[in-house]
């Protein structure tokens, strides 16, 4: 069933070892979406703050969004980075990885990003309700431990990232 552009319900008739019968499980099926972890020319992590009506708040978030037309992964990436930071990557991007947000209740893929060099774009204007402010790694990483940062997948990704030496 289809509830929106974004969103369709489907339903899955499964069969499952040691039960009997067929049951049916409910999943949302949704875009993908694409995130880059970025550092911008001073150093410092660029955030999304933006109300969610989901939750009923403001969050702040890494710049990303849907991966929903014909450009791959990697080029949403470049493209939300310089629309919701005002940054272009310099260089290349580093793949973080693929990964299933929710496989209880999701059939999407978030696909994730490190931009470790960056410039401003010149003249560039926020997308309206869309704040971006930056913050230093050891801030941020106070921000995941004090509950000021809570989106999961984005956490993951900074940790991956701090895993790999990138942070």
């Amino acid at each position: 069933m289809r509830l929106s552009p974004w969103v369709t319900v489907t339903a899955k008739h499964v069969r499952l070892p040691g039960r009997d019968g067929v049951h049916v499980y409910h999943a949302l099926r949704q875009h993908d979406y694409t995130t880059v972890l970025a550092l911008d020319p001073d150093g410092r992590v660029p955030l999304v703050r933006q109300y969610r009506p989901a939750v009923e708040r403001e969050t702040l978030e890494l710049p990303g969004g849907l991966h929903d037309g014909e450009d791959t992964p990697e080029r949403t990436a470049v493209v939300e980075l310089a629309e919701e930071a005002g940054l272009r990557v310099v260089g290349a991007l580093v793949p973080l990885g693929c990964f299933d947000p929710d496989t209880g209740r999701l059939e999407n893929r978030f696909w994730g990003y490190f931009a470790p060099r960056t410039e401003r774009i010149a003249d560039w204007t926020p997308e309206p309700g869309v704040a971006c402010e930056t913050i230093a790694v050891d801030e941020l990483i106070a921000a995941i431990d004090e509950g000021r940062f809570t989106m999961a997948p984005h956490i993951a990704l900074i940790g991956l990232a701090r895993m790999r030496g990138l942070l």
